[in-house]
């Protein structure tokens, strides 16, 4: 059409070796998303619209997918929740931005489980990101919910103050630190990267989360 003009379903079947029932489709389907409109009110001959208009149309989607992308957020942890209770079959979701931490902060909230931690140095670099992570522990608190951490040897004389009933900690040897937080919780091991942008791996495997509980209390026995 960009390189003809206006045509007729025949034509862009000829044109395009597409059959005569494709190309009155492909023209309804033009017509619908707007990328041509019929001309003169013929019922089938159309005409493109500014090429433009594809990038306008995807911007649109885009809008639209981030949309859908809020609302899952929202409902995925129930969803995983209720599919855990029904099925022993693991699961790995990938998720970037600070949704992904929302999702796993509502995942650890829904579990109700005692949550090991791997922190990484970089998880308080952002101040967005480091006020979620405070109102997140509020709320683990509130639920009661018990956290252990192995920290870094820099911050562990700082953080071993704030030491309760809720929080424990153990210092990891001199040197030793993870770039990327982990977190396990019941059956659910999450990776965080935060030093390239947020990406969260979430996995839902029983042997994954027994594995690094494992490696969890090595370290913290020795400690």
């Amino acid at each position: 059409l960009i390189e003809n003009g206006a045509l007729t379903p025949a034509q862009i079947s000829e044109k395009t070796g597409e059959s005569r029932t494709n190309s009155y489709a492909i023209a309804d389907k033009l017509v619908s998303i707007g990328l041509a409109h019929k001309v003169n009110d013929t019922e089938s001959t159309i005409e493109p619209e500014n090429p433009t208009k594809i990038r306008s149309l995807i911007n649109h989607r885009q809008q639209q997918l981030r949309e859908v992308n809020d609302e899952l957020t929202g409902v995925l942890p129930t969803m995983l929740s209720k599919f855990r209770l029904t099925s022993d079959q693991p699961g790995v979701l990938s998720a970037e931005g600070v949704n992904s931490l929302k999702l796993v902060y509502d995942e650890i909230i829904n579990s109700h489980q005692d949550v090991l931690i791997f922190p990484s140095p970089y998880d308080r670099d952002d101040p967005e990101i480091s006020a979620m992570i405070d109102k997140q522990i509020e709320r683990q608190r509130q639920a009661g919910i018990k956290s252990l951490a192995l920290i870094e040897s820099k911050e562990y004389e700082n953080i071993k103050q704030q030491e309760d009933g809720l929080l424990s900690v153990r210092k990891l040897p001199d040197g030793v630190s993870f770039d990327a937080q982990i977190m396990v919780f019941g059956n659910t091991v999450v990776s965080t990267v935060f030093n390239h942008g947020i990406v969260s791996t979430i996995i839902n495997s029983p042997q994954t989360a027994a594995t690094l509980r494992s490696v969890f209390f090595t370290i913290w026995d020795n400690r």
